[in-house]
């Protein structure tokens, strides 16, 4: 039997690409409708793809649509996916080929909310692939989030925190969530309100899907409340190293000191000169090898311990004995590849949730955080370097979140591969869904609760100084009395 996926994308001109796999989890065949997001999110939703199959092999498109710029804001990349949208549903001949097609779920990536509208379109079971939403943590959307210990997005707090960092929790919450119902939620409200004509929202819609695959793990995520239809498989992509090309082997066999890796992900893979510059001097300076996953002209400052590559075996590199450290970014992938491997992290932030991410390692004391990429001295890297391969608490640190993160009784892969496979049986898995996701905002809050018992306080307490003054008053009276 196969197991044919579709797979499209959010560009401005959507790719359908017929992806044919065998099944060999036991499953009747089945048809899946994949809507990723391009770049590290489409590399992770397809290793779960391989293992949903035997074979794998894609028909390549003619013509690539527009590049996600990734360091574009919210809303012009809102104005990219409202495009993509609109291609894939005034395409009268692709939404005849997605309904004759009989697809069983669609496998889509929360961030795009296309995968959402089209499941919906379809009268599919969704299971979305991610943890981001277009604007915040998928929980946010499916789980309670008490502000008192679950931080938003880029607030840059933990899970322990003051009163004036609850304060401002709060605050970058009702902000948010106000900035993202205007110029987010709302354009996709109207695509939702023009295609479908059920009167659902896009939050609607997020809340009804079926399963969430959140690519986390509670030993890098800080802890908070879950949902039976949240499923945590954070790290499912990494996997044992295995052998490296011989010019690689040899580079890491005569480092007696040990190797870097420095990589900054799959879309900055050059840097502005001076940066560039500045990076290479302060690698020179180390003892350890490095190897550096750069593209562009080589920095003139580069030095003799340091090898370029356009393309690095990052997970295989990470399981070599040798590697020391890993300079990185802060992306998801890298940073559970490093902690499979065991191997302490310099972070570079650069855009989005990686702050938040080397934050949440920092703070288990497995890395080393540098705020400013832009503004980064030689003896910043050089000293982060030392500092991270002299004390041995960081290693320390980082093997025992390894020990953690592989301590399961079933692998993430395979748990992925079961729910993808369960929701397919089972036509959907809405039984999971909590009420609390119909429920109208001041119901799910109480509001209502609370009104009506501040009413009967108010009324309670009216009454009793009712009661009390005509006690005042009669034994004022019979005082007056008395006297007379």
């Amino acid at each position: 039997m196969l197991l044919n996926v579709y797979h499209t994308s959010f560009f401005k001109r959507p790719l359908l690409l017929p992806l044919a796999v065998g099944l060999h989890h036991g499953c009747l065949g089945a048809s899946i409708l994949a809507v990723p997001v391009d770049a590290s999110h489409w590399n992770t939703m397809k290793v779960l793809i391989l293992e949903l199959s035997n074979t794998y092999y894609t028909d390549e498109p003619r013509f690539l649509s527009a590049f996600w710029n990734i360091l574009e804001s919210i809303r012009r990349i809102t104005g990219d996916y409202v495009v993509g949208i609109e291609s894939t549903f005034e395409n009268s001949t692709l939404l005849g080929r997605l309904q004759d097609a009989q697809f069983d779920l669609v496998l889509a990536d929360p961030f795009y909310p296309g995968g959402a509208i089209l499941a919906r379109y379809l009268n599919l079971p969704i299971i979305q692939f991610g943890r981001w939403l277009p604007f915040e943590d998928v929980h946010f959307a499916v789980a309670p989030s008490p502000l008192s210990f679950v931080p938003v997005l880029n607030s840059r707090l933990t899970d322990r925190m003051t009163f004036s960092e609850r304060l401002q929790n709060v605050f970058l919450y009702i902000l948010g969530g106000i900035l993202g119902q205007v110029y987010i939620y709302s354009t996709y409200d109207r695509l939702c309100y023009r295609y479908l004509k059920t009167g659902e929202t896009m939050y609607d819609l997020y809340k009804k899907s079926d399963i969430y695959l959140v690519k986390m793990d509670f030993v890098f995520e800080f802890p908070k409340p879950t949902m039976p239809n949240l499923v945590y498989i954070g790290g499912f992509q990494c996997k044992p190293s295995e052998s490296l090309s011989p010019e690689l082997q040899k580079f890491l066999d005569d480092a007696d000191e040990g190797v870097v890796i420095f990589s900054l992900g799959t879309l900055t893979k050059t840097l502005p000169a001076h940066v560039a510059m500045e990076v290479a001097a302060g690698l020179a300076k180390l003892p350890q090898r490095v190897i550096w996953r750069y593209v562009g002209k080589k920095p003139s400052m580069l030095g003799n311990n340091t090898m370029l590559l356009e393309w690095l075996p990052q997970n295989d590199l990470l399981g070599h004995g040798k590697i020391k450290a890993f300079i990185a970014h802060g992306g998801e992938n890298g940073l559970y590849e490093a902690i499979y491997h065991g191997v302490p992290v310099i972070g570079i932030p650069l855009f989005g949730d990686q702050y938040e991410n080397i934050l949440r390692l920092k703070v288990r004391g497995a890395a080393i955080l540098l705020e400013n990429l832009k503004y980064l001295t030689r003896d910043q890297i050089y000293n982060a370097v030392k500092t991270i391969t002299e004390d041995p608490s960081y290693r320390y640190n980082m093997k025992r979140l390894s020990r953690l993160h592989r301590d399961t009784p079933i692998h993430s892969k395979e748990l992925a591969v079961f729910w993808v496979e369960y929701v397919v049986r089972n036509k959907g898995a809405q039984h999971l869904r909590a009420a609390s996701t119909e429920l109208p905002t001041y119901q799910y809050l109480l509001v209502d609760v609370f009104v009506l018992c501040f009413i009967v306080l108010v009324f309670f307490v009216y009454f009793i100084w009712t009661i009390l003054k005509l006690i005042i008053r009669k034994m004022q009276f019979f005082r007056k009395k008395k006297t007379a």
